[in-house]
């Protein structure tokens, strides 16, 4: 027999003509077995009828059909049930809730920053709320100087002096805020006293003297008052988490109180209370005096409301302001307050903004003081701090 070409082989059952017949019937038997049939041969039992319309997908409700269930879901549930909504209504009620939310946040906000206010409206004497000016208008449609002082106690004193002068001005026409800043040691003539440091007005006459001094020096109005008491600061500062400033120069080694230095590397630097404290007041030795101090303190100031206004701080802004404004004597009221918060939000501070009356330091009688030596130049220096440009 020849081999076959063909890739296959023939199947063939067991023996040939009536045994082939038995194998394909044993097969069959087999098949209806494995599906279930109750006996060998003939077919396997019929599937059952298809319903109809089953297997296949269901149509699309249509619009009014889908608007009909909604209505029959939401009879008879409560006012403040999802069940039943369309898109619309998910949205209408998440809106809802969110400006429910706003609303309890501000409530909320606003009682714990007017008990602030209160308690620190309460610390400015009946003399110097006599001696502040008259605000133009509104303090968003009008330009205001404030007055910020950081004063201390020296040991052994009972009285404070005040070691930080600067107007703050909000100028909502120019969009801008402009910081002038007072050394300390600048020579003023005070009544009843002569010649002296003009932070001893504060010393001598309170918060009243300190205003008056400042509108003598400048010439300008001033509208309202904040004094900071420098004893509550580090609470103040770690009330916000501490604060960022930069620092353009490394400070190493200035001298300070209870016989310690402290050093500060160039750069952005992260301060906690404390040691914003000692950024503030270092000013020995090598730390840039009076006048550079005073630049450091402006950048304090910037830096603490910043970090209170910042988009990150706004869930606790209310709070937070409330932390910081009860360390404060201040005569601003809580709606001014809030109107103060929008504003340092709001306008611009660029870098020559933070501007210094300048002196010369002079030893006279033994005293350090720093005096004004170019009147002209101070007239610049203020007329650069009301300009409306």
């Amino acid at each position: 027999m020849s081999r076959t070409t063909k890739p296959y082989r023939r199947f063939r059952a067991r023996g040939h003509g009536e045994g082939q017949a038995d194998g394909l019937q044993a097969l069959r038997e087999l098949n209806a077995r494995e599906n279930g049939a109750p006996g060998g041969g003939g077919a396997p039992p019929a599937a059952p009828p298809r319903r109809t319309g089953e297997g296949l997908p269901r149509p699309r409700p249509s619009r009014d059909e889908r608007r009909r269930l909604r209505e029959l879901q939401r009879d008879g549930r409560p006012w403040w049930s999802f069940r039943g909504l369309g898109p619309g209504g998910w949205v209408a009620r998440g809106l809802a809730l969110l400006l429910l939310a706003v609303l309890v946040w501000g409530g909320l906000g606003y009682m714990a920053l007017d008990g602030a206010v209160d308690e620190a409206n309460g610390k400015i004497t009946p003399s110097a709320r006599a001696a502040l000016d008259d605000a133009p208008g509104g303090m968003l449609g009008t330009p205001q100087n404030t007055l910020i002082l950081g004063v201390d106690t020296r040991r052994g004193q009972t009285r404070s002096r005040a070691d930080t002068i600067l107007l703050m001005r909000t100028d909502p026409d120019a969009g801008r805020i402009r910081y002038l800043s007072i050394p300390r040691d600048y020579r003023v003539d005070l009544p009843g006293q002569g010649a002296q440091k003009i932070n001893a007005a504060f010393f001598f006459y309170g918060q009243a003297g300190a205003i008056r001094a400042v509108k003598r020096l400048t010439g300008l109005p001033v509208h309202h008052i904040i004094v900071i008491k420098f004893a509550g600061f580090p609470t103040m500062v770690d009330a916000v988490g501490g604060v960022t400033v930069s620092n353009p120069t490394a400070l190493v080694d200035c001298p300070y109180e209870a016989g310690r230095t402290v050093s500060f590397p160039a750069g952005r630097i992260e301060l906690d209370g404390a040691r914003a404290l000692e950024y503030a007041r270092a000013r020995q030795g090598d730390c840039g005096g009076d006048f550079g101090r005073a630049l450091r303190q402006q950048a304090i100031v910037a830096a603490l409301k910043s970090k209170v206004l910042s988009f990150t701080s706004l869930p606790l802004a209310p709070w937070r302001g409330a932390d910081v404004v009860r360390s404060l004597q201040t005569d601003i009221g809580t709606i001014d307050m809030a109107k103060m918060g929008w504003l340092q939000a709001r306008l611009e501070q660029r870098p020559d903004d933070r501007i210094l009356l300048s002196g010369e330091p002079q030893m006279i009688d033994g005293i350090s003081f720093v005096v004004s030596t170019n009147p002209d130049q101070n007239e610049r220096e203020i007329a650069r701090f009301i300009a409306r440009d």
